[in-house]
């Protein structure tokens, strides 16, 4: 008994030995193939579908569906929503609010404009080019998990979590590498240096003063990492190049939680909560003059 133990405990520990030496490729969390029995050829198929996902082909805007072909000219378009593309080698997921256009389309391989946000994981045999919809910036991967953010007014993070991803602007490369973030600013075009990404997931929020209130709305304000996504109640808030946010939060009646949440360029994420209370019956606040108003 003794001995099996002891060789059962030997087989374990080569194991995990060689499991640590070969850790494998982090793969897009929630990616389900979907098989088909036709090859797919030159088109991409859509390997999942969440939220309010459409599909634009030949000028038609219909729901997407698990399974859906895209050709050349076919796009993805999200609101609030994600979907899965794939074509062999290639995975690209779409975030909320954003939109992918298949431009050129083979097995393997993949080039594709993009507004928005997308993850993508190529494997080391595919080939896959993301175009930035109102700009020149290009990101190659020949292998490797990164993301890409384009904010629509020039701004465009790239994150690599494993492999190199070469990102193209304003007639200059860079080389974004593992844990490396660059980005490509509407001033002058041009790829930043690669700079290692923060350690922790930066969201700075400006609460009011007042946790009670009669108004309909209160403002807030915050900063987060230029580049990053950020999201007030679960709806998606415009991030100013810089990195700053604001947005009136609406309110119901009574006591009710205010949660914001960013996505940073690597895809980690971070919530801050508020409690605010909206009493109707609160009169108004009054502001006294100061003395030199009075006449």
């Amino acid at each position: 008994m003794r001995r099996l133990i002891c060789l059962a405990a030997a087989v374990c520990l080569s194991a995990a030995a060689c499991k640590k030496s070969s850790p494998p490729e982090p793969p897009i969390q929630g990616v389900t193939a979907v098989k088909t029995d036709a090859p797919l050829g030159e088109q991409a198929v859509v390997t999942a579908s969440r939220g309010e996902v459409e599909l634009i082909h030949d000028g038609s805007v219909s729901v997407a569906k698990v399974g859906d072909r895209l050709g050349v000219k076919d796009a993805l378009r999200t609101t609030a929503g994600e979907a899965d593309l794939a074509v062999e080698g290639i995975k690209v997921r779409l975030h909320e609010s954003s939109r992918i256009e298949v431009r050129q389309v083979q097995k393997k391989s993949m080039l594709a404009l993009v507004r928005g946000s997308i993850e993508s994981e190529v494997d080391p045999t595919g080939k896959l080019d993301i175009h930035v919809e109102d700009s020149d910036a290009v990101a190659h991967s020949e292998g490797g998990h990164f993301f890409l953010t384009a904010d629509g007014k020039g701004v465009v993070s790239v994150a690599s979590v494993t492999g190199t991803v070469h990102l193209t602007g304003g007639g200059a490369t860079v080389d974004v590498g593992k844990g490396q973030v660059s980005r490509v600013l509407a001033l002058n075009h041009t790829p930043s240096m690669p700079a290692a990404a923060l350690r922790r997931v930066l969201l700075s929020v400006q609460w009011p003063n007042q946790k009670e209130t009669n108004k309909p709305t209160v403002p807030i304000a915050g900063r987060v990492e230029p580049g990053s996504r950020v999201f007030v109640q679960g709806q998606p808030v415009t991030v100013e190049a810089g990195g700053t946010f604001k947005a009136d939060v609406p309110l119901k009646q009574g006591k009710q939680k205010i949660a914001v949440m960013t996505v940073d360029a690597l895809g980690r994420r971070k919530q801050v909560e508020s409690t605010v209370k909206r009493d109707d019956s609160l009169p108004d606040a009054k502001v006294k003059k100061k003395l030199w108003q009075w006449r």
